[in-house]
């Protein structure tokens, strides 16, 4: 990516703004410092830095391209704003250490690890998430998929969705290039996911690779048919905004296991941030604590479904809140509230148990971690 193209999304922002300011009403950081073309103009103006680092502010939701009707980007402004930052040397990262220590575990060789069977044109790529948070969950969703997909493959590894969203490209370009080169060398196709960030780094930048959630893939299924009985509210995680499939798949997923769903207002393409986007947290907790309370007072009381780790996390720390594979899975042990969750320091635990195990169970094909499979 040159430097012509990173600044393109501030060119036109400053061009064609025209300060109708309705993502202005959705958004407390656009409140705080003004409409996008102002920002934009501001940034054009500013020989300095110091206003400038103020982008690492915005939760990069997508919200503001969600609303405006000239169908513009701000949120590509932003993330332009702190390419630009980082290439000038001058981006300040010292409080994003642990989100950047979190990502540098995933791709180690502790931690990651790629078994690939004969035959084998598909993967599953779980995250980092979910095989800390939920291995039991993780666990019947792959035989679920090996059921479907007999030469599945499996990669545990990062995205390095974090450098991506912090503006770093040199970093997230060559991790996921090499990635992706892995995959490609590996005879692999397609990508199923379960991560909704996963979904749209591999969707934007994973040329020549397929990529589906494991949520389309099992409503495609129709094997899960519950007898539950229950309203809940469905929170669609930011990664997936602008894609009708994965939204529709699953509340297609929860109708089958018997539960009334009741939108909220901001629902689908309109969803609120659960307050995790962007890493904006580690800089100003205050904003994504703001978006996380509009999210939960939406939900009005009612039990919240996501399909994102990340955001069931966010959201479970000031409401009831499940995730959508917990929910297929083991339906009668979530909907009692009886089931287990890890939290940090054990998910790392959890994640190396995990991969200790299918180690010793994934026997034919090739196998390694990234460091000894990459080119």
């Amino acid at each position: 990516m040159n430097r012509f193209d990173t600044l393109m999304p501030i060119e036109r922002i400053a061009q064609e703004c025209v300060n109708c300011e309705i993502c202005v009403k959705e958004c407390a950081f656009l409140q705080e410092y003004g409409s996008p073309q102002k920002l934009a103009f501001s940034w054009q103006d500013d020989n300095g830095t110091e206003k400038k680092h103020i982008s690492f502010e915005c939760s990069l939701c997508g919200l503001c391209h969600a609303v405006c009707p000239k169908k513009l980007d701000p949120s590509a402004m932003f993330l332009a704003m702190r390419r630009e930052l980082v290439t000038k040397g001058v981006a300040d990262f010292s409080r994003h250490k642990t989100i950047r220590s979190y990502e540098k575990r995933g791709s180690s060789p502790l931690f990651s690890w790629f078994h690939f069977p004969e035959n084998c044109r598909a993967v599953f790529f779980p995250g980092c998430a979910l095989p800390g948070s939920r291995p039991q969950t993780l666990t019947r969703l792959f035989s679920f998929l090996q059921g479907a997909i007999p030469d599945i493959g499996l990669a545990f590894d990062c995205c390095t969705k974090p450098s991506h969203d912090l503006g770093d490209s040199t970093h997230f370009q060559k991790m996921f290039s090499e990635l992706c080169h892995i995959l490609s060398a590996h005879g692999v196709e397609k990508v199923l996911v379960a991560c909704p960030n996963c979904y749209r780094i591999f969707k934007e930048y994973g040329t020549g690779l397929e990529v589906r959630t494991v949520y389309e893939e099992l409503a495609h299924s129709g094997n899960f048919s519950g007898s539950l009985q229950a309203e809940v509210t469905v929170h669609d995680p930011c990664g997936v905004r602008f894609s009708e499939k994965v939204q529709q798949s699953s509340r297609d997923l929860l109708q089958q296991q018997g539960l009334k769903i009741r939108e909220m207002k901001h629902n689908r393409t309109t969803s609120f941030c659960c307050g995790e986007g962007g890493s904006a947290g580690f800089v100003r907790s205050d904003f994504a604590e703001n978006w996380t309370k509009k999210r939960v007072d939406e939900a009005g009381g009612d039990p919240i479904i996501s399909y994102c780790a990340g955001c069931t996390h966010f959201l479970g720390k000031c409401t009831t809140t499940y995730h959508l594979l917990d929910l297929l899975f083991f339906p009668q042990v979530v909907m009692q509230g009886k089931q287990k969750v890890s939290k940090a320091p054990f998910t790392y635990w959890n994640r190396y148990r995990l991969k200790q195990r299918l180690q010793k169970e994934l026997l034919n094909g090739t196998s390694g971690t990234r460091e000894q499979l990459r080119p």
